[in-house]
């Protein structure tokens, strides 16, 4: 019993009875075609190159004819060449006509052509040797008369080759016209022979293939119902080659293709380029083959390249035979559950870091490498210095070469409209910045040094997040996040949950500070009670001695007044410098300025301490140059001037102290010098501090450790800088520089904007 024709088995005998059908009407045309182009070129090529040639044979005689005229009106050797020229032109064509004429009323065209042109030749040589010798009027006349006569029956002649020319010519055409006709029959007649095949064959299938076609239709939209009432989902087919053979509604809402748009196209064009360039789309075809399906999370690609993470299932499907059939791919977004799984691990991160003793400024920076990189590519962390200074905490990035180059970038002094003007901004707002996508120009907006915009090129930030670290009011540095992937953008999402960890280790951090505070103010309490002690007991016990002793020894009333006096200063400036440290803790220290003559008041300073000078044997050497003036507070450069003298005398009793006031680059500078033991290098970056002091050998030194801390935040006040240059056994020398023009703080740089911390 002979089996019935299935689908496919019909589908390939009438695609094979169409494709004889048009192979034998292309192979009818194509004859037709050939024999009617082959009879067209024989039939009009060759006249039309014969009358190309005969316009050629005229142009040359003209040209001859122009050359000899020129001759005859200028007498000038160089027609001669151009005649030559000509008629060798002339010629040429000629024999090659005569080579190629066909019928003998052309070859007696062509020879009578050739004997005019001669005999016009000729005449003209008559002519231009009479012209030559000087011939009489009259000779010239009648040879002038004779050549005109050559010339008419020459232009006759080619006259009459073109006209023969243009007859044959005109005949070719209209044979061809014949041959068109006879051919365009021929296709007309193959056309309608297959043309009535076709619809035959085309009636036969369809009665064959209606049924099949009736079912495959009634399949089709089943599956086209199921498929479109999946909103949540984006399922497609992909067919055995990887092409996107269906696209439902939810593939359209989450990945932003239409289905005319995406079907036919690789399914790749779903996958990042660098997983295409890795050939992952063609590696998941093939184990989902192997294993049977494949359950995969990972980035997927939306039609406006935004990337987003994806859950997807696929699985093979395969015909009766196990033959694959193609794909059905499954796939949800999961972006935003991720987000919120990876904000509940740093969270939970966060409080075991902020909960956990130690440093909290280590803390903080350990919270810096646990956002990289979970949540950004690079993360830099900048907080206040007490000195109100921004100064980069810690840098992480998930590259070392992108950390390095960070690093370089965060301490460089920027300009005004740079990276660290910006985090400035963003600490006297309070409010956190979020770009979602960084466009070229706000990049030379951060860096508008050369250098610095190389680094930003390199480091190539595509989204970043900058977030202030607010506590009880207060600003304690700023966070600052980046992406270099164009899928890892950050959202407003990613600003609040930001912002909740920057709040809680701003909280972790003012708390410290509050700690180390109440610690300072202890230790301070506990170093005032000390060294206010000391100089008040002597100084009763002076008194009391005082009260003892005789009217009638002056001398020993004099030099105990002398010694109260002394102890009554010290314990002055005490006072003083502890006054200054409460105003500069609290931020309520405002500058009094006023025109101040340096060399003045260094004159002032010394012949007040003359007699402390006198008394630890030392002598003042004051050297100054007169007119630098400024605008300063001059109270608080006269105790800057205080303690530096202080200290000298207090290092360097015994030997000489210099005083040095001189003009320099738009600055006033104040220089103490001593010759005392001098200060180690590892010491002198410390004696600037709070309760530091350069400890000598064998001698305790009094005081706080104030002294040089005031210093420095006075002059800093100012807008100007203190130094020290020190070898050991070899003195010290403090240099101060200030501003002379009118600084552009017009008030102590302590007193931040609002809402900031020092």
């Amino acid at each position: 019993m002979r089996r019935p024709w299935t689908f496919a088995t019909r589908i390939a005998v009438g695609f094979a009875a169409s494709l004889a059908i048009a192979l034998a009407i292309a192979t009818i045309s194509a004859l037709a075609l050939r024999s009617v182009l082959t009879g067209n070129e024989q039939l009009t090529t060759g006249p039309t190159l014969h009358l190309a040639k005969v316009e050629s044979l005229r142009r040359a005689f003209s040209e001859k004819l122009a050359a000899q005229r020129g001759f005859e009106l200028t007498r000038n050797d160089a027609f001669r060449g151009d005649e030559q020229r000509a008629r060798a032109q002339f010629q040429e064509t000629l024999e090659e006509l005569r080579s190629h004429a066909q019928g003998e009323d052309e070859v007696r065209a062509l020879e009578e052509v050739a004997a005019s042109e001669q005999a016009h030749q000729a005449l003209s040589a008559r002519k231009r040797e009479a012209l030559l010798r000087d011939a009489s009027f009259t000779e010239l006349r009648q040879l002038g008369q004779k050549v005109v006569a050559a010339r008419a029956r020459t232009d006759e002649a080619l006259k009459a080759l073109a006209q023969l020319t243009r007859e044959r010519l005109e005949a070719g055409v209209q044979q061809e016209r014949r041959a068109d006709r006879r051919a365009l029959w021929l296709i007309l007649v193959a056309a309608t022979l297959g043309l009535l095949v076709a619809m035959g064959l085309a009636w036969v299938l369809t009665r064959a293939l209606w049924p099949l076609h009736h079912e495959a239709r009634a399949s089709e939209e089943r599956f086209r119902l199921l498929v479109e009432g999946v909103k949540d989902y984006a399922l497609y087919l992909l067919d055995p080659q990887g092409r996107v053979a269906s696209w439902n509604p939810g593939a359209e809402r989450i990945q932003g293709w239409r289905a005319e748009e995406i079907i036919h196209q690789p399914g790749a064009l779903l996958y990042p380029p660098e997983e295409v360039a890795e050939g992952q789309p063609r590696k998941d075809l093939e184990r989902a083959t192997r294993e049977g399906r494949l359950e995969s999370q990972g980035w997927r690609l939306r039609k406006d390249g935004s990337r987003f993470w994806g859950e997807s299932l696929l699985t093979p499907l395969r015909d009766e035979r196990g033959r694959l059939d193609g794909f059905v791919v499954l796939t949800r977004d999961i972006t935003e559950r991720r987000r919120m799984e990876r904000a509940q691990r740093l969270f939970v991160e966060a409080e075991r870091l902020f909960l956990s003793a130690g440093d909290p400024d280590l803390v903080v920076a350990e919270l810096v490498r646990h956002l990289v990189p979970d949540l950004a590519d690079g993360c830099l962390l900048f907080l206040l210095t007490p000195t109100g200074e921004l100064t980069p905490r810690t840098v992480r990035h998930v590259s070392p070469e992108m950390e390095r180059l960070l690093w370089e970038m965060s301490q460089r002094r920027t300009p005004a409209r740079g990276l660290l003007h910006r985090l400035w901004e963003v600490l006297r707002s309070g409010r956190s910045e979020l770009v979602t996508e960084v466009a070229p120009e706000r990049l030379e907006q951060v860096a508008v040094e050369a250098g610095q915009q190389q680094l930003v090129r390199k480091l190539a930030t595509s989204s970043s997040l900058t977030v202030p670290l607010r506590a009880g009011g207060r600003t304690l540095g700023v966070l600052v996040l980046m992406t270099q992937k164009p899928e890892r953008r950050f959202t407003e999402t990613d600003q609040v949950f930001v912002e909740e960890l920057a709040g809680r280790a701003a909280l972790s951090l003012d708390n410290a500070r509050l700690l180390r505070e109440a610690q300072a103010a202890l230790e301070l309490i506990g170093v005032a009670s000390h060294d206010l002690g000391t100089p008040l007991q002597a100084l009763q016990l002076m008194l009391g001695k005082l009260r003892r002793a005789p009217p009638a020894d002056v001398d020993k009333l004099r030099e105990g007044l002398t010694a109260a006096m002394r102890y009554t200063q010290r314990l002055g400036r005490l006072l003083h410098n502890l006054l200054d440290l409460s105003r500069l803790g609290s931020g309520r220290m405002e500058l009094e300025l006023g025109e101040v003559d340096l060399a003045e008041l260094a004159h002032e300073a010394v012949a007040r301490h003359a007699e402390q000078a006198a008394e630890v044997g030392s002598r003042l050497v004051l050297d100054v140059q007169l007119g630098v003036v400024g605008r300063w507070d001059r109270l608080r450069l006269e105790r800057v001037l205080t303690n530096l003298l202080s200290n000298a005398f207090k290092y360097g009793k015994g030997r000489p102290i210099e005083v040095r006031v001189e003009r320099t680059d738009g600055h006033g500078r104040l220089r103490v010098r001593d010759h005392g033991p001098g200060i180690p290098r590892e010491q002198q970056r410390h004696i600037f501090e709070r309760f530091k002091k350069a400890p000598t050998e064998g001698e305790k030194k009094e005081g706080f450790g104030l002294g040089l801390y005031i210093v420095r935040q006075l002059v800093e006040a100012h807008g100007g800088t203190v130094r020290v240059d020190s070898e050991v056994g070899e003195g010290t020398s403090f240099t101060v520089e200030l501003p002379i023009s009118p600084a552009s703080r017009e008030v102590d740089a302590f007193s931040q904007p609002p809402g900031l911390v020092h």
